[in-house]
Protein backbone atom coordinates (compact mmCIF):
# COMPACT_ATOMS: atom_id res chain seq x y z
CA UNK A 1 0.00 0.00 0.00
CA UNK A 2 1.34 3.34 -0.82
CA UNK A 3 1.71 5.75 2.02
CA UNK A 4 -0.87 8.61 1.97
CA UNK A 5 1.93 11.21 3.13
CA UNK A 6 5.35 9.87 1.91
CA UNK A 7 3.96 8.45 -1.11
CA UNK A 8 6.32 5.30 -0.63
CA UNK A 9 5.08 1.78 -0.68
CA UNK A 10 8.07 0.39 0.46
CA UNK A 11 11.28 1.70 2.32
CA UNK A 12 14.34 -0.34 4.20
CA UNK A 13 14.73 -1.93 7.14
CA UNK A 14 16.78 1.11 8.21
CA UNK A 15 15.48 4.38 8.33
CA UNK A 16 17.61 7.43 9.17
CA UNK A 17 14.66 10.26 10.05
CA UNK A 18 15.46 13.73 10.40
CA UNK A 19 12.99 17.34 10.55
CA UNK A 20 15.18 19.41 7.75
CA UNK A 21 14.57 18.39 4.09
CA UNK A 22 17.74 19.69 3.66
CA UNK A 23 19.15 17.71 6.09
CA UNK A 24 17.74 14.34 4.07
CA UNK A 25 20.01 15.04 1.11
CA UNK A 26 22.84 16.07 3.32
CA UNK A 27 22.92 12.88 4.59
CA UNK A 28 21.84 11.05 1.28
CA UNK A 29 25.68 12.42 0.09
CA UNK A 30 26.85 10.13 2.78
CA UNK A 31 25.68 6.99 0.63
CA UNK A 32 25.97 5.04 -2.50
CA UNK A 33 23.75 5.16 -5.16
CA UNK A 34 21.65 7.89 -3.23
CA UNK A 35 18.58 8.82 -5.21
CA UNK A 36 14.97 10.35 -4.32
CA UNK A 37 12.12 7.57 -3.91
CA UNK A 38 8.95 10.61 -3.11
CA UNK A 39 8.87 13.79 -2.03
CA UNK A 40 5.14 14.90 -1.02
CA UNK A 41 4.42 17.58 1.35
CA UNK A 42 7.71 18.75 1.61
CA UNK A 43 8.92 15.00 2.86
CA UNK A 44 11.20 14.03 0.67
CA UNK A 45 12.30 10.05 1.11
CA UNK A 46 15.93 9.19 -0.22
CA UNK A 47 17.57 5.51 -0.58
CA UNK A 48 20.90 4.50 -0.75
CA UNK A 49 23.68 2.04 0.76
CA UNK A 50 26.43 2.45 3.62
CA UNK A 51 28.70 -0.27 2.84
CA UNK A 52 26.21 -2.58 1.71
CA UNK A 53 23.32 -1.63 3.87
CA UNK A 54 20.35 -0.10 1.95
CA UNK A 55 18.95 2.81 4.29
CA UNK A 56 16.63 5.09 3.65
CA UNK A 57 16.75 9.01 4.59
CA UNK A 58 13.32 10.69 5.36
CA UNK A 59 12.05 14.13 6.46
CA UNK A 60 9.78 13.99 9.46
CA UNK A 61 9.39 17.61 9.79
CA UNK A 62 9.22 19.92 12.90
CA UNK A 63 7.32 18.22 16.06
CA UNK A 64 5.78 15.25 17.42
CA UNK A 65 2.92 15.63 15.07
CA UNK A 66 4.56 14.93 11.94
CA UNK A 67 6.49 12.63 13.74
CA UNK A 68 3.46 10.45 14.54
CA UNK A 69 2.41 10.59 10.60
CA UNK A 70 6.00 9.88 9.34
CA UNK A 71 7.08 7.13 11.95
CA UNK A 72 3.82 5.54 11.50
CA UNK A 73 4.24 5.33 7.85
CA UNK A 74 7.34 4.37 7.90
CA UNK A 75 6.84 1.08 9.76
CA UNK A 76 3.73 0.67 7.41
CA UNK A 77 6.00 0.43 4.73
CA UNK A 78 8.42 -2.08 6.49
CA UNK A 79 10.84 -0.13 8.47
CA UNK A 80 12.22 -1.82 11.60
CA UNK A 81 14.72 0.58 12.90
CA UNK A 82 14.64 4.16 12.80
CA UNK A 83 17.27 6.93 13.77
CA UNK A 84 16.43 10.11 14.38
CA UNK A 85 19.31 12.80 13.39
CA UNK A 86 18.31 15.61 14.97
CA UNK A 87 19.02 19.80 16.45
CA UNK A 88 18.03 20.73 19.93
CA UNK A 89 19.55 22.52 23.05
CA UNK A 90 22.40 21.30 25.20
CA UNK A 91 21.84 22.24 28.79
CA UNK A 92 25.36 21.63 30.43
CA UNK A 93 27.14 24.98 30.78
CA UNK A 94 29.94 22.76 29.59
CA UNK A 95 28.38 21.75 25.87
CA UNK A 96 28.92 23.90 22.55
CA UNK A 97 27.42 24.52 19.64
CA UNK A 98 27.63 21.30 17.62
CA UNK A 99 28.50 18.73 20.59
CA UNK A 100 26.42 15.85 20.44
CA UNK A 101 24.02 14.11 22.52
CA UNK A 102 22.11 11.00 22.73
CA UNK A 103 18.98 10.04 24.76
CA UNK A 104 18.57 7.52 26.85
CA UNK A 105 15.40 8.47 27.84
CA UNK A 106 12.49 11.35 27.92
CA UNK A 107 11.43 13.49 30.33
CA UNK A 108 7.81 14.57 28.21
CA UNK A 109 7.14 17.99 28.41
CA UNK A 110 4.97 18.02 25.26
CA UNK A 111 1.11 16.84 24.40
CA UNK A 112 1.22 15.05 21.28
CA UNK A 113 1.93 11.41 22.62
CA UNK A 114 -0.92 11.96 25.12
CA UNK A 115 -3.03 11.03 21.61
CA UNK A 116 -1.86 8.02 21.92
CA UNK A 117 -0.89 6.79 25.47
CA UNK A 118 -1.10 7.59 28.89
CA UNK A 119 0.90 10.88 30.50
CA UNK A 120 3.11 8.64 32.13
CA UNK A 121 3.96 6.22 29.39
CA UNK A 122 7.59 5.59 29.31
CA UNK A 123 9.67 7.52 26.61
CA UNK A 124 12.68 5.34 26.06
CA UNK A 125 14.97 4.25 23.31
CA UNK A 126 15.63 0.72 22.53
CA UNK A 127 18.91 -0.47 24.31
CA UNK A 128 20.48 -2.24 21.43
CA UNK A 129 20.00 0.91 19.24
CA UNK A 130 21.06 3.04 22.18
CA UNK A 131 24.19 1.26 22.43
CA UNK A 132 25.22 1.30 19.38
CA UNK A 133 25.17 4.78 18.59
CA UNK A 134 27.31 5.65 22.04
CA UNK A 135 29.87 2.58 21.21
CA UNK A 136 29.79 4.71 17.62
CA UNK A 137 30.02 8.00 19.52
CA UNK A 138 33.41 6.63 21.46
CA UNK A 139 34.65 5.65 18.51
CA UNK A 140 34.67 8.47 16.61
CA UNK A 141 36.73 10.83 19.33
CA UNK A 142 33.88 13.44 19.29
CA UNK A 143 32.54 15.50 22.20
CA UNK A 144 29.29 13.63 22.65
CA UNK A 145 26.92 13.72 26.18
CA UNK A 146 24.59 10.59 26.61
CA UNK A 147 21.93 10.91 29.35
CA UNK A 148 18.15 11.87 29.79
CA UNK A 149 16.52 14.57 27.42
CA UNK A 150 13.46 16.82 27.36
CA UNK A 151 10.66 17.21 24.63
CA UNK A 152 8.85 20.02 24.57
CA UNK A 153 6.20 21.90 22.40
CA UNK A 154 6.30 25.30 21.56
CA UNK A 155 9.67 26.93 20.80
CA UNK A 156 9.29 30.20 21.35
CA UNK A 157 7.38 30.12 24.38
CA UNK A 158 8.31 31.57 27.60
CA UNK A 159 7.28 28.52 29.47
CA UNK A 160 9.84 26.11 26.65
CA UNK A 161 12.86 28.50 28.24
CA UNK A 162 11.67 28.13 31.86
CA UNK A 163 11.32 24.24 31.21
CA UNK A 164 14.57 23.91 29.74
CA UNK A 165 16.48 25.95 32.47
CA UNK A 166 13.77 23.98 35.39
CA UNK A 167 14.92 20.28 34.31
CA UNK A 168 18.47 21.25 33.56
CA UNK A 169 19.10 21.46 37.20
CA UNK A 170 17.66 18.03 37.76
CA UNK A 171 20.49 16.77 35.57
CA UNK A 172 18.35 16.60 32.12
CA UNK A 173 21.55 17.08 29.65
CA UNK A 174 19.08 18.21 26.39
CA UNK A 175 16.17 19.46 24.79
CA UNK A 176 14.25 19.28 21.71
CA UNK A 177 10.90 18.47 19.94
CA UNK A 178 10.75 14.82 18.44
CA UNK A 179 11.98 12.11 20.21
CA UNK A 180 9.42 11.37 22.42
CA UNK A 181 6.88 10.47 20.18
CA UNK A 182 9.39 8.60 18.04
CA UNK A 183 10.29 6.26 20.99
CA UNK A 184 6.65 6.35 21.78
CA UNK A 185 5.31 4.97 18.50
CA UNK A 186 8.77 2.77 18.00
CA UNK A 187 7.33 0.98 21.11
CA UNK A 188 3.94 0.77 21.09
CA UNK A 189 4.60 -0.69 17.17
CA UNK A 190 7.11 -3.12 18.22
CA UNK A 191 9.88 -1.70 16.21
CA UNK A 192 13.84 -0.05 17.70
CA UNK A 193 14.45 3.40 17.62
CA UNK A 194 17.00 5.48 18.90
CA UNK A 195 17.90 9.69 18.62
CA UNK A 196 20.93 11.38 18.69
CA UNK A 197 21.33 15.68 18.24
CA UNK A 198 23.72 18.21 17.69
CA UNK A 199 23.38 21.24 20.10
CA UNK A 200 22.62 24.09 18.37
CA UNK A 201 22.29 26.58 21.18
CA UNK A 202 22.38 26.50 25.20
CA UNK A 203 20.46 28.54 26.85
CA UNK A 204 22.31 27.67 29.73
CA UNK A 205 25.51 29.97 28.65
CA UNK A 206 22.57 32.54 27.63
CA UNK A 207 22.83 31.76 23.73
CA UNK A 208 19.26 32.39 22.26
CA UNK A 209 18.13 32.36 18.74
CA UNK A 210 20.11 34.61 17.17
CA UNK A 211 23.23 32.22 18.11
CA UNK A 212 21.41 29.82 15.75
CA UNK A 213 22.68 31.67 12.56
CA UNK A 214 25.90 33.24 13.53
CA UNK A 215 27.12 29.33 14.42
CA UNK A 216 26.26 27.96 11.63
CA UNK A 217 29.11 25.93 10.54
CA UNK A 218 29.84 24.73 13.92
CA UNK A 219 26.31 23.42 13.80
CA UNK A 220 26.92 21.31 9.95
CA UNK A 221 30.02 20.31 11.52
CA UNK A 222 28.45 18.91 14.49
CA UNK A 223 25.66 17.51 12.16
CA UNK A 224 27.94 15.39 9.70
CA UNK A 225 29.53 14.17 12.59
CA UNK A 226 26.27 12.57 13.86
CA UNK A 227 25.50 11.51 10.39
CA UNK A 228 28.90 9.35 10.49
CA UNK A 229 27.64 8.49 14.07
CA UNK A 230 24.70 7.19 13.29
CA UNK A 231 25.62 5.56 10.16
CA UNK A 232 28.48 3.30 12.09
CA UNK A 233 25.72 2.56 14.62
CA UNK A 234 23.37 1.36 11.75
CA UNK A 235 26.68 -1.22 11.01
CA UNK A 236 26.88 -2.66 14.31
CA UNK A 237 23.10 -3.31 14.47
CA UNK A 238 23.82 -5.09 10.53
CA UNK A 239 26.14 -6.99 12.26
CA UNK A 240 24.46 -8.27 15.99
CA UNK A 241 21.40 -9.11 13.59
CA UNK A 242 23.43 -11.60 11.38
CA UNK A 243 25.18 -13.53 14.53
Amino acid sequence: MIQPHLRVEKVCKYCILVGDPGRVIRVSKFLKDAKEMSNNRGLPVYEGSYEGIKISVVCAGMGGPSMAIVAEELINAGAKILIRIGSGAGLKKEMRTGYSVISTGIYKEEAATTAYVPANYPSIPDFEVLTALIESAKESNINYFYGPTICCDGLYSKKHWETMDYWSDYGLIGSEMEGSMLFTIALMRGVKAGMIFHVGINPKIKETFKDVISQEKARLKGEEKNIMIALEAIKKLSKEVKK
